[in-house]
């Protein structure tokens, strides 16, 4: 259970993640700067409230004691007007009780207002009012009420009617500031543009590097330039020299498997005139029969040379339905098993090919149907959306599903009875070769009946009119 879980994680991580490395790497930046900006500027916020809330509270209790002693030394008739004057006109003295909404602190916190109603007060006025009402002490009191314009009461007792100062707080507790909301949008803008940059400076050579394989992977390797940091630097260099090695031993592998056939070509041609030349008729049956083989295998390596070099390929729009038809109907004449299904289609089938290189194509998947399976050999034709499906099956045993990939490795023997048929395991190979030169793929399953089905996939072409 632990390791079915653990499995699935990473695919379900995969979902929520970007697929490509450079959306990953500017993900992960933009984050890091936003939960950094967002962090920075939290912590900002909560120092500019703690040092504004402590300014505050000590001038605030500085003007309230300084005041209350002044106070005592004025007219009671002049006090309110001096208190207005004292503060410009902020501040004034009232000869009544704060008015019933108001909030009374105690050691509990604040106490319910005298109508009843316990109305919402800003945590930082809260804050406020009680340091306040802990500096000053018990001999004053204090009040809080809320609203768009909150007041802070403190009652000053000067030995009769209580008098109380109300004091406005809407500029104790001011809010953000427009011009620091600006500068940090800004400078956020700033770093997510430079954290963008760097990571497509940083991505760049790799996306050159996943350009490059892919070059590679359809036979037209092209080197890159070296750039971006040390480490992808060095990849860089390591990629061309890799190509190099691989154009060294194509190269190599190239004139071997072209020259070697050619080479052998004149000495099976004096065999095959010296075996004219001999009375023996089993003798001459044998080398013939033996003689053919060799000249299968040559044949072999050399339409395997032709089919790994497109530029040798002429591509032309070939209706494949009509071509198809024609070429099974000529193997019909020569005696061998093959049938043709080819379902009605609206319109022509069309594809880019060369017509002597699709000829190899369908002869090889043809003969090895009938030398390593069992006749009949079936031909079908298909027209998809986008592509056209050619496929041969037999009625032989087929191959495992494991060996398929096995099955288009040059020179690779999945039945040892090739070694006496003139196969060298090329057939699939150069199936292979030419579908890609063709722009298609191949694909193997078994067949309904039981034996190998090889199925190769073409692009269609754009139609033109006949």
């Amino acid at each position: 259970m632990s390791n079915s879980k653990q499995a699935q994680a990473p695919r379900w991580l995969a979902w929520l993640l970007p697929r490509t490395l450079r959306a990953r790497l500017i993900g992960l930046i933009l984050v890091a700067v936003l939960l950094t900006q967002a962090l920075t500027l939290y912590a900002v916020t909560v120092y500019r409230q703690h040092q504004l809330q402590a300014v505050a509270t000590n001038l605030l209790v500085t003007s309230i004691t300084t005041l209350q002693s002044a106070i005592a030394m004025i007219a009671t008739p002049k006090r309110a007007m001096f208190v207005h004057r004292a503060s410009s006109g902020q501040w004034q003295l009232l000869q009544t009780r704060p008015p019933a909404r108001a909030r009374f602190l105690s050691a509990d916190g604040l106490r319910p207002s005298a109508d009843g109603h316990t109305h919402a007060i800003r945590h930082s006025l809260r804050r406020l009012s009680r340091d306040i009402n802990r500096v000053l002490g018990s001999t004053n009191q204090v009040a809080v009420t809320a609203g768009p314009q909150p007041y802070l009461y403190v009652s000053i007792d000067q030995s009769g009617p209580t008098q109380w100062l109300r004091i406005p707080l809407d500029r104790v507790d001011p809010p953000l500031t427009t011009p620091m909301i600006v500068w940090w949008l800004v400078s956020l803008a700033l770093l997510l543009l430079v954290a963008a940059g760097f990571s497509w400076h940083i991505t760049r050579s790799i996306t050159r590097l996943v350009k490059a394989t892919d070059q590679l992977a359809l036979g037209q390797p092209e080197p890159v330039v070296p750039s971006g940091p040390v480490e992808t630097q060095r990849l860089g260099e390591r990629f061309n020299a890799m190509l190099q090695s691989l154009q060294q031993s194509r190269q190599a592998q190239q004139t071997l498997l072209t020259g070697l056939p050619h080479d052998l070509k004149g000495p099976l041609s004096r065999m095959a005139l010296r075996i004219e030349m001999t009375d023996d008729e089993m003798l001459k049956l044998g080398l013939k029969r033996d003689l053919n083989d060799m000249q299968r295998m040559v044949e072999q390596f050399l339409d395997f040379m032709r089919g790994q070099d497109a530029a040798r390929l002429t591509m032309v729009p070939l209706r494949m339905d009509e071509w198809l038809v024609t070429q099974v109907a000529e193997e019909q004449r020569l005696g061998k098993p093959v049938t043709l299904s080819i379902p009605p289609v609206k319109s022509p089938v069309v594809i880019r090919a060369d017509a002597q290189a699709l000829r190899r194509l369908l002869l090889n998947l043809v003969d090895n149907a009938l030398t390593h399976g069992k006749p009949p050999v079936e031909v079908s034709l298909q027209a998809l959306t986008t592509e056209v499906v050619l496929q041969v099956s037999d009625h032989g045993l087929g191959i495992d599903a494991a060996d398929y990939q096995r099955a288009f490795e040059p020179f690779e023997r999945l039945d040892q009875a090739r070694t006496h048929t003139g196969s060298v395991g090329l057939g699939l190979s150069l199936v292979k070769g030419l579908a890609i030169a063709h722009g298609g793929r191949v694909e193997l399953g078994s067949a309904a009946q039981g034996g190998l089905q090889v199925s190769v996939f073409f692009p269609l072409a754009a139609q033109t009119d006949d």
